[in-house]
């Protein structure tokens, strides 16, 4: 029986691998490995810096009676944050109300009486001495009301700036004042910074000065996470010993950013460099790298690959074991595996 079954065996394993089929090929359409000059690029590490950092300072002094913010908090244009003691101010303003008003009254008098002596003068009923007394009069009372004017005036200023509002939307970087503390003229009461706006301030070459652009769009990388900027200019004052001259980018962004963060950016050099050349379509990303397929034997084998720069509606890439003349897949690399069978399309 042991035998029988020993025998029967491989009749039984031959039939079952002739009923599996082998893996269907996957339709892709490839494109040789090409030639080319290129600009090659090179990638420059920057320093995240935020565009709008302000020190709120304080432009009247007195003591601090309500603070309405914490570091960390989150504002909005506009919002209250310090409120300083005004008592003795609003009854200065209330004096010197009435001392305008009273003013006022006096020159409305004087005025009237002004133009009764000039009838007066006119019919030669007074002396031109006591008309010019009262024209003199009439001179300093309005003097008096322009200056108890302009005094008020100063003063509701001052009252408007015992409040002091957040110039800006942003988060509050470090608090400087708290409740009963005594606040001077020009006094630093909190730091205020704008995490959605930012300038990156990259350092490169000479080289690189001539290809910049200023007011072009410019891919930058934060923290993993690819952000489009402008470019400001470079600073026509460079590092004598690196000979490098810094480049300003500006950035806006939907998420909060932190100064201080890495942002790199790629930069082409002037002059052409020989290059391996594909569409742009057969540089895809998986496993978090650029990758690239590329047919052997009827089978698509994958190879990482280093973008240095593009030419046109193509890419210029870096991969030690690409020769130009092999087959890339263009279309289709985003469903196939490594090993997996093939088939071209536009062969």
């Amino acid at each position: 029986m042991l035998r029988m079954i020993l025998l029967v065996l491989p009749v039984l394993l031959l039939a079952e691998g002739a009923d599996k089929k082998a893996p269907r090929a996957s339709l892709v359409e490839l494109a040789p490995l090409s030639q080319g000059k290129v600009n090659r690029l090179q990638n420059f590490i920057g320093t995240l810096y935020f565009n709008q950092k302000s020190d709120l300072a304080s432009e009247t002094s007195g003591k601090v009676k309500a603070v309405h913010f914490d570091s960390g908090d989150h504002v909005k244009k506009g919002d209250l944050l310090v409120s300083l003691d005004s008592a003795i101010l609003d009854k200065n303003i209330i004096a010197s109300r009435e001392s305008y008003k009273e003013a006022q009254a006096n020159y409305s008098k004087s005025f009237k009486d002004l133009k009764r002596y000039k009838k007066l003068l006119a019919d030669e009923s007074i002396a031109r001495s006591e008309y010019d007394a009262v024209s003199f009069a009439t001179t300093g009372f309005n003097s008096r009301v322009n200056a108890l004017k302009a005094g008020l005036d100063a003063q509701l200023i001052e009252r408007k700036k015992k409040n002091i509002y957040a110039p800006y939307s942003g988060v509050i970087a470090a608090k400087s004042i708290d409740i009963g503390e005594w606040v001077n003229t020009g006094a630093s009461v909190a730091q205020i910074v704008n995490p959605y706006i930012a300038d990156i301030t990259v350092n490169i070459p000479e080289a690189f000065v001539s290809t910049i652009i200023p007011d072009n769009n410019i891919s930058v990388t934060i923290g993993n996470q690819s952000y489009t900027g402008k470019i400001k200019g470079v600073i026509p004052v460079g590092n004598k010993n690196t000979r490098t001259f810094p480049l300003k980018i500006t950035l806006t962004s939907d998420k909060a950013l932190y100064e201080g963060m890495q942002a790199s950016v790629s930069l082409a050099k002037a002059n052409l460099e020989n290059a391996m050349l594909i569409p742009r379509d057969g540089v895809i990303k998986r496993f978090g790298q650029q990758v690239i397929f590329f047919e052997a034997k009827g089978t698509a084998q994958m190879a990482p690959v280093t973008i240095v720069g593009f030419f046109e509606d193509k890419v210029a890439i870096d991969a030690p074991m690409l020769t130009p003349g092999m087959q890339i897949v263009v279309k289709g690399n985003e469903r196939i595996f490594p090993n997996q069978p093939i088939q071209a399309t536009n062969k």
